[in-house]
């Protein structure tokens, strides 16, 4: 493994990606629970998987603060790049999962 995706796994360890497709279908929450626990709202799920980062950061992630007092000291920026990478990583995952799956139905 890469030194860059072993530190964006680290980076990643403290997120969670969430969602109510009872009450919000199509939309996602990452959650991250460490310092500063930020709550981001992606409404549109799908409009994800083809947005470059900066589409992602300037127009699809809502970033909201547990304590809102921690919005000063926060880097937003940092926030959105993990974010990102988290995503990155899960979709990798998910993938890496749905593979191993099919696989094993054809055994």
């Amino acid at each position: 493994m890469d030194k860059a995706r072993k530190k964006a796994i680290e980076r990643c360890e403290h997120w969670w990606l969430a969602d109510n497709i009872v009450s919000h279908p199509g939309q996602i929450a990452l959650i991250k629970m460490d310092f500063p626990q930020v709550f981001i709202l992606i409404r549109d799920y799908g409009e994800t998987m083809f947005a470059g980062f900066d589409d992602f950061k300037d127009r699809i992630a809502e970033v909201n603060f547990f304590n809102p007092a921690d919005r000063e000291e926060a880097n937003i920026e940092e926030i959105l790049t993990d974010a990102w990478n988290f995503l990155s990583l899960e979709e990798e995952e998910e993938e890496r999962r749905y593979g191993e799956y099919e696989e094993e139905d054809y055994l």
